[in-house]
């Protein structure tokens, strides 16, 4: 991912970004800035090639990375329901495999199942059947809350 300016992001669009790097789902950032799906489908359209990501997951890494974030919203912590209010309280240990951790890291690079597949010379349904285990067991949804908890955890090094 290309480093690019959040200086060229609306102020609209700042906040989606820094509720995205929350964690939250379209559907939850509609509600909390009172906006149609829709229209943040459509923010995030824009933003993408404005910060030079490609995905939901690269957009919340990178707002995180340029400090768009308030740490009293998302304080490291060992659960990602510390980064995402709406979840349940996950297990107090995780204790992730070897390998989650490694598919763990990958996610939090912004890569996608089929490089990590590749990378760790695994099938994609394998990568899958992890990130699964994974979710589970720290209490994320997907893949963005999944990469946001690597990072306060000190796994995405």
């Amino acid at each position: 991912m290309e480093e690019a300016s959040a200086s060229n992001l609306t102020l609209r669009e700042l906040d989606v970004l820094r509720l995205l790097a929350r964690g939250l789902s379209n559907r939850l950032i509609a509600r909390r800035l009172d906006i149609s799906e829709k229209t943040v489908k459509n923010h995030l359209s824009s933003i993408y090639p404005k910060i030079g990501a490609t995905d939901r997951t690269q957009a919340a890494l990178y707002a995180q990375h340029v400090g768009l974030t308030d740490p009293r919203e998302a304080a490291p912590s060992p659960s990602a329901s510390a980064l995402v209010p709406e979840l349940g309280e996950p297990p107090t240990d995780p204790a992730l495999t070897a390998r989650e951790w490694g598919v763990l890291r990958l996610l939090a690079r912004g890569l996608s199942n089929r490089v990590i597949a590749r990378r760790l010379e695994i099938s994609e349904k394998t990568v899958k059947n992890h990130l699964s285990s994974i979710y589970l067991k720290i209490g994320a949804d997907h893949r963005t809350q999944a990469a946001l908890y690597a990072q306060h955890v000190g796994g995405a090094s």
